[in-house]
């Protein structure tokens, strides 16, 4: 009874003694001035951390958009704002990925990330240049040392003083860090640090003579597309992926809140460099890339793989970093999935003992899908939302690729669908030539408007699904009811 106290006590001295370590740990911060908690992670912390996590972003998001003239446009833009950053003397990467969700992001160490989603979607280069010097600022402003720092605090409170003990004894906090997944640093900020570097990159924006309110004019433009998304397919959210919503939760007020926190002098003449943007773009992939897969209304084709297949009228599919899904109605799915998987047993063996090991499986059997090996069984399954019919297809494609579907429908509705679904397992099929001419990626070109051309003449030949006069629209920046102008220079959306 005399001990615990005595414990207790040692206890908090050692929590006071590092909480007076911590806050002597504070640094300051080069582009606010103002002292931040940084302790866990130093500048030599942060680029080991960028270098190690730089190739699994790229391996993560697409790889690099191979077009040198893009690459070298978004460096020539980025270097500009990194150079009149307060760190101009850090080695800055900016890197294009090829991935079409639109998005843009930093990692620790200088390391700068833009889609050519983003590149499509903008329609200057104050806009591009307003989203790089964002990202510059949450670099010069520290933002993941601080996260990342203020994270260790947390967890040393929650564990107590066996945690502590093993940080003032020398344990490496970031040597976990750096052997982290990618996305772990493309959480996003918080509201503080968004808010700091919409300001800071208001401030890198007026420096080098650009727009100022040209992050605010992105954001609108992102706005609008994320609105058609939904509308076209349907969905609140049809990205399945990190886009720059989700990691920069931000609104046109609180950009606009943080140009006048900026509190630059106006930029006189500032450059919008707008005819630059769209010469620079000029022919830009659109949507998904070769690599990826296209889909194409009802049907997905993927030419390195050898295959295509269509889903039923009535759904929607999506190509995903991980599978492919067609959303249909009464919360019915597709599912599919696959590649290179080592199985040199037979298909009902890979379903049974591989695949659904742990389900038990009915009415199991092995069919032929346009003269490929493929084995069938179902199930039912249940989840948070409700009870569905589970029917799944394995298909040996080649010696080395095994593909798959789920179909997942409710029970009441699967009798009444299982004849389309039935269509779209035998509708995967190996490509033709004729399908290889016909399909391919879309591109943005550019048009110069002339006298008589209309929002509905540019883009009536555009191949998206959904309303073209609002893809127009929201692809050049153009508010509901707007017209092009003689001679202005626009984009379409060309196959």
């Amino acid at each position: 009874m005399t001990k615990r106290p005595r414990r207790n006590a040692r206890a908090t001295r050692l929590i006071l003694t590092a909480a007076t370590l911590f806050l002597a740990a504070c640094s300051v911060n080069p582009a606010t001035g103002e002292r931040d908690f940084t302790a866990f992670m130093s500048p030599e912390d942060e680029l080991q951390i960028g270098r190690d996590q730089h190739p699994k972003i790229i391996q993560q998001f697409g790889g690099v958009y191979n077009d040198p003239k893009i690459t070298a446009y978004v460096d020539r833009v980025g270097q500009s704002l990194a150079q009149v950053s307060e760190l101009p003397e850090l080695d800055f990467t900016f890197t294009v990925l090829d991935d079409d969700i639109v998005n843009a992001f930093a990692l620790p160490g200088g390391f700068v990330y833009i889609s050519r989603g983003l590149l499509g979607l903008a329609n200057t280069e104050a806009e591009l240049a307003g989203v790089l010097g964002h990202e510059i600022g949450h670099v010069t402003g520290r933002h993941s040392a601080q996260r990342y720092s203020q994270s260790v605090i947390a967890g040393i409170g929650t564990a107590g003083v066996s945690i502590l003990s093993s940080v003032f004894l020398g344990t490496s906090a970031v040597g976990d860090a750096v052997g982290q997944s990618a996305g772990l640093y493309l959480q996003g900020f918080s509201r503080e640090h968004e808010f700091e570097a919409d300001t800071l990159g208001v401030r890198y924006l007026s420096r080098t003579g650009y727009e100022t309110g040209a992050m605010a004019s992105f954001l609108a433009s992102l706005e609008a597309f994320s609105a058609l998304e939904a509308k076209v397919s349907g969905l609140p959210d049809p990205a399945s992926r990190y886009n720059i919503m989700s990691t920069h939760p931000r609104t046109g007020d609180r950009v606009n809140a943080a140009t006048r926190a900026a509190n630059v002098q106006p930029v006189a003449n500032p450059k919008t460099g707008s005819r630059e943007y769209l010469a620079a773009i000029d022919g830009i992939t659109f949507g998904d890339s070769a690599a990826e897969g296209f889909v194409r209304g009802r049907r997905f084709v993927h030419e390195p793989a050898n295959f295509m297949f269509e889903v039923p009228r009535g759904f929607t599919l999506f190509n995903g970093a991980q599978q492919v899904a067609a959303r249909g109605p009464n919360d019915s799915l597709i599912l599919f999935s696959g590649g290179t998987i080592p199985h040199r047993g037979n298909m009902e063996s890979y379903l049974t003992r591989v695949w659904a090991k742990n389900t038990s499986l009915a009415d199991v059997e092995t069919i032929d899908i346009n003269g490929m090996q493929a084995a069938t069984g179902r199930t039912r399954i249940r989840n948070r939302t409700g009870t569905f019919d589970a029917q799944l297809v394995a298909i040996r494609h080649d010696p080395s690729n095994i593909y798959r579907f789920m179909f997942l429908t409710r029970p009441a509705q699967t009798a009444a669908l299982n004849k389309e679904l039935r269509r779209t397992t035998f509708s995967f099929r190996t490509l033709t030539a004729a399908d290889r001419a016909r399909y391919g990626p879309w591109r943005i070109e550019m048009r110069v408007v002339r006298r008589n051309d209309t929002v509905a003449r540019l883009s009536r030949n555009m191949p998206m699904q959904g309303p073209k006069d609002e893809w127009f629209r929201v692809l050049n920046g153009m508010t509901p009811g707007q017209q092009p102008v003689p001679g202005q220079v626009v984009k379409v959306v060309v196959e």
